[in-house]
Order: C-alpha cells, then sequence, then structure tokens
C-alpha cells in the first residue's frame, strides 16, 4: 500500500512539472483637437507561476494599430521594440473606461491615485513603468496616426515611447462615440 502510494505522489509530481513546464513557455509566448498626457519614470511584471491567473485582454484592430506604430517608431529611432502583454493591455482598456466613465482626463483619478496603484492591486511587479493618454472628440480625430503624431510632438510623449528600458506593452482605447480615449502602459 505504501509502495503503492509512493508511486501515485511521483507519478503526481512528474505531470505537474511537466504541465508547470509546458504551460509556462505557452503563457509567455501570448506575452496598439486631441489632448495628450504622459506619466512616466516610476519604479513590471516579472514573469511568474502567479501572472497565469491576472487578468488578459486582448487587442482590437485599431489598438493593434497603435501598438505597431508605437514599435514602428521605436525601431526607426534605435530601440527596442515592446511585446504585447495581456493584463497591461487589461490594465490600459481599464484605464480608457474609468476616464470615459467619470469624465474626466489627467493621470490621476478623482481620488488621487495613478495606474501604478492600479498595477499593484492587481500583482503587477514592475522595475519601470509609463503611461501616454490620448483624448479625442471622436474616432475620425482620435486614429491611431494622429494620437502617434500627437505624441510624437511632445517631448516627454516622445521620452516615453523612446524609453529603451521598456519591454512590455499594453493598449486600451475606448470609443464613447462622442469622445475617444487611448492608454498605452509601457512596462519592464
Amino acid at each position: 500500500m505504501k509502495k503503492n502510494i509512493k508511486n501515485i505522489l511521483i507519478i503526481t509530481f512528474s505531470t505537474a512539472v511537466l504541465l508547470f513546464e509546458i504551460f509556462i513557455p505557452l503563457r509567455a509566448s501570448f506575452s496598439k483637437t486631441i489632448m495628450v498626457s504622459v506619466l512616466n519614470n516610476t519604479p513590471y511584471q516579472q514573469a511568474v507561476a502567479s501572472d497565469i491567473l491576472k487578468p488578459q485582454a486582448f487587442l482590437n484592430d485599431y489598438e493593434m494599430r497603435l501598438e505597431d506604430l508605437i514599435n514602428k517608431y521605436r525601431i526607426e529611432n534605435g530601440v527596442n521594440a515592446v511585446k504585447f502583454d495581456g493584463t497591461l493591455t487589461f490594465i490600459a482598456k481599464i484605464r480608457s473606461q474609468d476616464l470615459i466613465d467619470r469624465n474626466y482626463f489627467s493621470h490621476y483619478t478623482p481620488e488621487g491615485t495613478t495606474v501604478f496603484n492600479l498595477l499593484r492591486s492587481y500583482g503587477i511587479n514592475f522595475i519601470t513603468a509609463g503611461e501616454n493618454l490620448a483624448n479625442a472628440g471622436s474616432i475620425d480625430v482620435g486614429t491611431p496616426e494622429a494620437f502617434m503624431e500627437a505624441w510624437s510632438n511632445s517631448p516627454s510623449h516622445r521620452a516615453n515611447m523612446l524609453k529603451g528600458d521598456y519591454n512590455y506593452i499594453g493598449v486600451g482605447m475606448v470609443d464613447q462615440g462622442d469622445r475617444i480615449v487611448a492608454t498605452i502602459i509601457f512596462a519592464a
């Protein structure tokens, strides 16, 4: 009986290790008038097994275009491309929705918290992170190209987009019809 229990424990442990070795790499492979705002250089996530439990979001076509433009801009300026991160995208979408729902445009919520508080509340550990915001009256004005042009012409936004320390990006856009908000979160 003891030998059977020992064999079952060995098989269970071996299966768990095998699943961990298979699943973690798969998870990593899954890991876009205008007003703009920037918040950067704040002390990202380091991949750990608990990341599997973090909420994830995926990019729509608009967000994917914005991510592509940012990576193209980074590469053209001699900086590494950043990788899509589903949890950062989830948080970016929350930020954009909050800006729309509560009708404000700031890196600080009405309560005085920032995206960095939100990152921590979702268990994201980061070394450095940054946020770019964009706000426009409609999708016609708030195109990915228009937001990129505005950010590129702003020294603080440009610096944030070109920070070489960043490795990951999350993009969240909310279109309310008469107002569109885009949030970019960078992290390392």
